[in-house]
This record gives C-alpha cells, sequence and structure tokens, in this order.
C-alpha cells in the first residue's frame, strides 16, 4: 500500500477523529427511508479489523447481501447515530455503550431499496468483541483485516462504476452500497496511514 505501516485500530482511535470531523463530508436530507450502519474497528494481535456482516435469505432487503452492522432509523431512535448503535447490538451483539464513536462518513442513498444511509466509524477498545449473529437477520460474521481492505482497495480501477466498484474479502463479493461506503473509508484510512507514516 502506499503507507509502509497500517495503523492499528488502537492508533486509528486516536488519528480518525480530527480526520472524520474536519473532512468536507456529504449530507443528505432525510428520505422516509432512513437507516444508520457501523463501521466497527477493533485489534486482533495488533492487528486492525472491521466488521461485515452477510444478510440472510429471509430479511426484507438485501437478501444475502454483505453489509455493515446497521439498520432503518425507528421512532425511538434518538437520531441516525442511535440506530446504527441499536441495530448493530441487536444484529451482531456488540453493546452500544462498548463502542466509542469516531465520527462519520458521507450519507448515500442506495439505488435498489431507496434508503438514505448515514454511516458512522467507531472503536471497540480492549481487542476483538465478542460476537454473536441475530439468526433471522444475519448468516455470517466478517472479520475482515484492515491491511485486506486497503490493499483490494487499491487493485480497484482509478474511478470504478458500479460493476467494476467491489471487493473480494474472505471468499465473498462486497458490492453496491458497502463497497462504496469502503470506498471512501479505505481512501481516509490511506491519508491517515500516509500521515502518521511522516510524523
Amino acid at each position: 500500500m502506499r503507507s509502509a505501516r497500517i495503523p492499528t485500530a488502537a492508533d486509528l482511535a486516536g488519528l480518525l477523529p480530527d480526520a472524520l470531523t474536519t473532512r468536507e463530508r456529504v449530507v443528505l436530507d432525510p428520505s422516509g427511508r432512513d437507516a444508520g450502519v457501523m463501521v466497527v474497528l477493533y485489534d486482533v494481535d495488533d492487528r486492525g479489523h472491521l466488521v461485515l456482516t452477510k444478510r440472510s435469505d429471509t430479511v426484507a432487503h438485501h437478501k444475502g447481501e454483505v453489509s455493515l452492522p446497521g439498520g432503518r432509523l425507528e421512532p425511538h431512535d434518538p437520531d441516525l447515530l442511535g440506530a446504527a448503535l441499536r441495530e448493530t447490538e441487536e444484529e451482531i451483539g456488540v453493546a452500544r455503550d462498548a463502542l466509542r464513536v469516531l465520527g462519520p462518513l458521507d450519507d448515500l442513498m442506495t439505488m435498489a431499496s431507496g434508503f438514505t444511509v448515514s454511516p458512522w466509524v467507531a472503536h471497540h477498545p480492549g481487542g476483538r468483541p465478542a460476537m454473536t449473529p441475530e439468526d433471522s437477520e444475519i448468516a455470517r460474521i466478517m472479520e475482515v483485516p484492515l491491511a485486506d481492505v486497503l490493499e483490494a482497495d487499491l487493485r480497484l480501477p482509478r474511478r470504478p462504476d458500479i460493476t467494476t466498484l467491489r471487493y473480494p474479502l474472505l471468499g465473498e463479493d462486497v458490492w453496491g452500497l458497502t463497497a462504496r461506503i469502503l470506498r471512501t473509508f479505505a481512501g481516509i484510512l490511506h491519508a491517515v496511514a500516509d500521515r502518521d507514516g511522516r510524523s
């Protein structure tokens, strides 16, 4: 990759808040079909990881697709961040108070289901969280090394389109909205890693 060193999740917990809050962020107006998702970071043996999920074949939307933990804004949620934290707890069993939220990524619109999605990045201190999939929604929890995400990102075309923006990760084809979020996140990670490597 562009930097000699990939920061750990613990490193990123210190580096990302400034990077995420000072960048120019895309914010979309609520659509009435709004959702929040969470990029959960943690370390295993000093190697940063993030969590993806493969959705079950029984969910209402995006059956069998790889996604980030999260879901639709419900009336009792305080906001989209609250929805992302609640759904992460419900889908993979990581308690919302166990996560330190680092900041938001760009809002996006799904192409098929018409949801406006707000992604957030959070860190789980202390290493790998205990995770249990909610069987009716989640078929598989994927623990993806950040190095794999960044390496896959560097193999993408310079300006990928809807057919070429795909991340092969842990035997799955990650495309669509999740790939678009990973593309934005990988760009931020490359920049942060480069700055960290020069400091």
